[in-house]
């Protein structure tokens, strides 16, 4: 782990914090900070970081309590090293993020203390030097620099907001839509940021998250800036997924047996049929998981008409053949890798969906019933829609709802 995600995610050591705190004998505790170096050259203050991440780890037992342990002298020595002629561009570029990442934590601190203050201004502040070289230099160094302290200090406005109350919370929402877009129009690297704040924003207000998804994509279409065609392609996959039910889903898509054949799956195939188009990959681990509960459910309704039509969006292809087989898949799969070769969209991309496993289920109409179709959700429609035949009888407690997003993604 780097310096950088030391600060930047503290999460990933609350284990490590929770041991600390069991093994370490009282004594330790009493243990004073190690000293800051007196001639403060890199190898120097790099060797101080690590010792001050040891101590920090061995007096905390907590993620804030690593925190306020340790802030000041990482603070004051990854300003140190950001003054020095000797770093190469990888490890300014690191360096910035990892300050940007201190002055996150401080900003954060502030906020939950009642507002923002010195240290959030000179986030603001460093952002601001950032991007001024960036528009000297416009080069890959200067734009990760940059990119780093805005991504930083936009998603500390985030959750700050996130932590006001309802009446407050969508005026900060709106500012920092409107922020977030003009922002991305003067500094493109920062479209997809923009995009992932938009998408955060719909969670907690979709109604607003969906006007945002709308002025985003119009302003990014406006500007005509080729580094804004993938947000844009990504908002309008976000819009059509949302859209979905009550409409036909796209599903253009080559089938997969194993073999060769380049067959086109056919939606006339399933003529009056209820059809649940499920996106997966053999490398995921809840894919896998619901696998035993869709051939459940396959073997309970696919007399009466329903039918599974598989959508694997696995690169390889030989492990996607020994899965089918090893696992005896009953149902027709079709494969992405297959069929954007042969040229059609594909679908994990047009709908811009962000996890798999996704379940879609379609009816007789061919419109979609519901999208997210899992587990309790899908044995409940599933008998609605064939209320003649045995329900399932799923418990909602053994309900996986895990996703792992695409290689990538």
């Amino acid at each position: 782990m780097t310096l950088r995600s030391t600060l930047a995610v503290h999460a990933a050591r609350l284990i490590a914090f929770a041991l600390c705190a069991l093994l370490a004998s009282p004594a330790s505790f009493a243990l004073d900070p190690p000293p800051y170096p007196d001639a403060p050259d890199k190898e120097a203050l790099v060797d101080y970081q690590k010792a001050l991440t040891t101590w920090g780890n061995q007096v905390a037992t907590t993620e804030d309590a690593f925190w306020k342990q340790t802030c000041e002298g990482f603070y004051k020595s990854t300003k140190a090293l950001l003054d020095l002629d000797s770093l190469t561009p990888e490890e300014r570029v690191e360096y910035n993020a990892q300050f940007a990442g201190v002055l996150a934590n401080y900003a954060t601190q502030e906020a939950q203390e009642g507002s923002f203050g010195a240290k959030f201004d000179e986030l603001r502040y460093q952002t601001g030097v950032a991007l001024r070289r960036w528009k000297l230099d416009q080069d890959e160094e200067t734009s990760k620099i940059a990119l780093s302290y805005a991504t930083t200090l936009f998603n500390v406005r985030l959750n700050a907001a996130l932590e006001l109350a309802n009446e407050n919370r969508e005026n900060a929402f709106v500012e920092l839509v409107g922020d977030a877009i003009t922002f991305a129009l003067s500094f493109p690297d920062f479209g997809e940021t923009a995009y992932k704040i938009v998408i955060k924003i719909r969670t907690f207000a979709p109604e607003l998250g969906e006007e945002a998804l709308d002025a985003l994509c119009e302003a990014f279409e406006a500007s005509e800036n080729p580094k804004l065609v993938k947000p844009i392609q990504q908002t309008l996959g976000v819009r059509r997924y949302v859209r979905l039910p009550g409409s036909e889903p796209y599903f253009e898509a080559i089938q997969f047996d194993g073999d060769d054949s380049a067959k086109k799956f056919d939606w006339n195939d399933f003529q009056d049929k209820v059809v649940l188009i499920e996106v997966w990959a053999t490398w995921c681990g809840p894919c896998r998981k619901e696998i035993p509960r869709l051939k459940e459910a396959y073997e309970r309704y696919h007399d009466a008409g329903f039918e599974i039509v598989g959508y694997s969006i696995d690169q390889d292809l030989d492990a996607l053949k020994k899965f089918m087989a090893d696992e005896k898949i009953p149902w027709l799969m079709t494969s992405q890798k297959r069929s954007i070769e042969a040229g059609y969209k594909g679908l994990y991309d047009y709908y811009s969906i962000n996890g798999v496993p996704e379940m879609i289920l379609v009816g007789k109409d061919r419109n979609v019933i519901m999208t997210d179709c899992r587990g309790c959700k899908l044995a409940n429609e599933l008998q609605k829609l064939f209320p003649d035949v045995e329900p399932l009888g799923w418990d909602p407690a053994t309900d996986f709802s895990a996703r792992v997003g695409a290689p990538g993604k």
